[in-house]
């Protein structure tokens, strides 16, 4: 465990998860919100797990509920550019049993926390599909903040959504109070 919450636990990707999160991520309703369009193939999960261990430009946790033990989804930092202070920033909860339960807000908190307490960054970003109502209404309740849109830049079962850009400050996520300071 790296990280570490009153109901969940933030820790890196091992070979052996790579089963369960081929299960959790088959799931076409969900892989369609995420911008995913292809299934993923053996050769997919071993290139996935190879760009996990490696800390180069990315920092890749599980979202393991301490409860139960079991993996719910997947979090990390990825395309971190340490000269300018910015990073892309990814939350995906696999496991419908987790949504609107606050497991994703418990999740962002420990990681913008890790983002600009730990690493120093200053700039987070984010994309998200147009139609993903309820990924977009949860990106703003933890002050993510709309940047543009990328019109007609997704394309899924036959129709164009937008691909909506969003940011966070360090500044503002400092001004927002948002810091929870738990650590494992």
């Amino acid at each position: 465990m790296f990280l570490s919450s009153e109901r969940i636990e933030l820790r890196t990707v091992k070979r052996e998860d790579l089963k369960t999160l081929s299960i959790l991520m088959e799931k076409r309703d969900i892989t369609k919100l995420t911008g995913e369009v292809h299934p993923r193939t053996e050769k997919d999960w071993e290139n996935f797990y190879d760009r996990t261990q490696s800390m180069d430009d990315r920092i890749w946790f599980l979202i393991i509920d301490k409860k139960s033990g079991q993996i719910i989804g997947e979090t990390g930092l990825l395309r971190i550019f340490m000269p300018w202070r910015t990073s892309d920033y990814s939350l995906v909860i696999w496991d419908k049993e987790y949504w609107g339960k606050g497991y994703g807000k418990e999740t962002s908190q420990l990681m913008l926390d890790y983002a600009f307490n730990d690493l120093n960054l200053n700039r987070l970003a984010i994309g998200v599909v147009g139609f993903n109502h309820n990924g977009l209404k949860f990106w703003k309740s933890i002050g993510f903040k709309e940047e543009g849109k990328q019109i007609d830049g997704y394309f899924c079962n036959g129709v164009y959504s937008d691909f909506i850009m969003m940011y966070l400050l360090e500044k503002d996520y400092r001004n927002s109070n948002q810091t929870i300071g738990v650590r494992g």
